[in-house]
Order: structure tokens, then sequence, then C-alpha cells
């Protein structure tokens, strides 16, 4: 089988020629002889190797042309850390953010020393003022989740037809990212901001994840019509760890399960990324009925692996079974090869199964540990 072939199998829930092995990249450093500058040469070096990819199709909202944007950096006396301010003026108001500027090297991306961007992980711990406080933002966030303008639609179809040439050269399937969900909501609110909205106020709670639903939904239109095989629906900030099963299955379960419909409709894939806390949740996630889950991970992620393989696994293609930061960067060789061979053993029987690290290769991991984990699976990768 082609990279493509295999992993739609899996994908849809089938036994493919042999378990797919995926690798996703967030900072790692690939030793020189590998050395990528894109990920089209990154998809050409790993399919050397033996492994699959996945090429990436982003497509992103645009804010309103009237919408003025005023940003700034403040060092204030008081303040441990400076701070990167931003305004967003718009014809229903003004929402400001705040965010701690922190050189702690956290991320493999470089933050911007100037501004804070809108919408980012780094601000959930760092952040003194979110942009959403309250009932009166929702109109003016209205403005800053439009649908991409002209010139960002143009850009996309642009990078979209690259892809496509490239994936058909390689054999690799495509990913659409854009839907946000809760992760959108995070970001915007604040973790703690967030909880106590859907508590104490839960018809405002509502408002804002429908708001992020309407933007999901046209970005999710414009991937269904691109090259891309699957789209990918955020939900790192939907898991159990924050929300009650309860909770889950009244706010985010429909709003996931509407997007699975739309994908099914138009003939396409609809993978979620959840890397921890699913387990409270196994069965409100096997309801929805998606097609790929991102990511299963036993250690950070607590993920009982025969269980999920039991439940989720039962209508959902499962992407993970091992770790990433403490096996692969802290373990020793025979443990990345024990978590190897027993992601497989549970996961892989039946088909619908892709060994990847969760969630992805940072920095901290080694070439010898990745070359550990594919040594490892090439024992045991064979269906027959």
């Amino acid at each position: 089988m082609t990279s493509r072939e295999r992993m739609l199998t899996a994908i849809t829930c089938g036994q493919p020629d042999h378990v797919p092995l995926y690798f996703r990249l967030f900072g790692f450093r690939p030793p020189p002889r590998l050395a990528w500058s894109n990920q089209v040469e990154r998809a050409e070096r790993l399919l050397a190797e033996g492994v699959d990819d996945m090429l990436d199709l982003e497509i992103f909202a645009s804010f309103h042309p009237e919408v003025e944007v005023r940003a700034w950096k403040e060092v204030c006396p008081e303040e441990r850390y400076p701070l990167l301010i931003k305004d967003y003026h718009t014809p229903a108001g003004t929402l400001r953010q705040e965010v701690y500027f922190t050189e702690d090297g956290t991320s493999p991306w470089p933050y911007p020393r100037d501004e804070p961007r809108l919408m980012d992980d780094y601000n959930v711990p760092r952040s003194r003022r979110f942009p959403v406080q309250g009932e009166g933002d929702l109109e003016a966030l209205s403005y800053l989740l439009q649908p991409p303008d002209r010139a960002a639609l143009a850009a996309f179809r642009e990078k979209a037809e690259s892809l496509r040439a490239a994936a058909e050269r390689l054999g690799l399937i495509i990913v659409g990212w854009g839907p946000l969900g809760g992760d959108a909501a995070v970001w915007l609110c604040g973790v703690e901001n967030l909880i106590y909205l859907a508590m104490d106020r839960p018809e405002l709670f509502e408002r804002l994840l429908e708001l992020i639903q309407e933007h999901d939904k046209r970005l999710t239109e414009i991937l269904l019509d691109s090259p891309a095989d699957l789209i990918l629906r955020r939900g790192w900030y939907e898991h159990g760890g924050f929300w009650s099963p309860r909770l889950f299955e009244r706010h985010f379960a429909p709003r996931l399960r509407e997007l699975t419909e739309m994908t099914y409709q138009a003939g396409k894939l609809l993978g979620y990324a959840m890397s921890t806390g699913i387990m409270p949740l196994l069965e409100a996630l096997t309801d929805v009925g998606y097609d790929l889950h991102f990511f299963v991970d036993p250690v950070q992620g607590d993920a009982d692996l025969r269980r999920v393989k039991a439940t989720l696994g039962r209508r959902t293609a499962l992407l993970g079974g091992m770790n990433s930061p403490i096996t692969l960067e802290r373990g020793s060789a025979e443990e990345i090869r024990r978590a190897v061979h027993e992601a497989v053993a549970i996961l892989a029987p039946g088909g619908g199964f892709i060994l990847s690290p969760v969630d992805s290769l940072g920095p901290g991991v080694t070439w010898e540990s990745v070359a550990t984990v594919i040594e490892a699976w090439r024992e045991v990768r064979d269906y027959y």
C-alpha cells in the first residue's frame, strides 16, 4: 500500500498491510542527513525511512475590515515580567488582551516579542487579562471571527493546490486544520473563567460556544471544498480533567457531532484531538462516532489502552498508543521498545490503529529514541 492507502484504511477502521507509524513534530530537530525546510521535504525524508506521514492544510479566520488593532509592550515596576498588550477596536466595542512575556523557552515556536496572538496556548498560563470578560464582549468578538477575506482565501487555495500535487506525488493524505471548539473558548477566556462561566452563567457559556461553532462551520465548509481528506477538530481543552461527562455531553458533544455529520455528507473524514482526560468521556466520545481520535496516551493521558480499544475503538480509529515527553525523552531503549510492543499488541488487532508517540516529538526527543521506535515497530507491525 501507499502511505495514503494505508492511513485511509486504518482511519476507516480497516486492517492495512501493516500498522502505520506516524510522527507529529513540534520543535523536533532531525539529524543533519534528514534535515528538511518544509513539510513536503519532511514527508519525503520520513517516507524514505518507511514511516507514514500526513500533510497539513490550515485555514484561519479573518478580522472584519473595520477592526483596528493596536499593540504595545509595557514594563510595569510592580510586575515581574513585561506585558504584551493588544487592543482590538471593533464597531461593537474594544477587547483588550494582556499577556506576560516570559522568555522561558516553553514553546518550540518563537513567540512574537512585540504583540500577543489572539489564539495561542502561550497565553493560557500567562494572561493577566483575557480578551473576553463578559456578555458585552461577544458582539465585539464576532468581528474577530469572520470568514477568510478574499486575499486570505486566495492564498489558502493556492497552498491547497500545491499540497494536492505533493500529496498525489508522494501518496499521502492531507489533514485540514481549522475548527477550534473549546480550545478557542479557553484561549479567549482562560480555563478558570470559562469553567466558572459554564457553572454560573450557562446561557452565556452557550452563546460563546455557539459563536465559535458558527466560525468552525464556516472554516469546515471551506476545508470540505479543498483537497483535505480528513478535517481535524481541536479538543485539547475539552477533556475530562476540566469538564464532567454531563457538561461535555451537554455543551461539546452536540457541536462535535454536527461537524461530524457535515463531514460525512461531504464524503470526507473527521478527526478529533484530545490527548488527556479521555477516560471519563469514553462513552460520550463513542456516541459521537467521528472517524479518528488523536491522541491516545497511556502515560500523561492515563488512558487504559484495553478499555479504550474495547469502547471508543469499536467505531473510531485510534492514533497514539505511547507517550513522547516521558517515554521517548526520558525512557531507556528497552522501555521505549516495550511501549511500542504493548501499544501494537493491544490496539492493532482488527485494524483501526495508527502508532504515534503522543502527542508530538518535541525538541527534547533525540533521533536515537525515534530510531528505537522505528526498529521496535518493524518487529511487530505486520498483521500476517
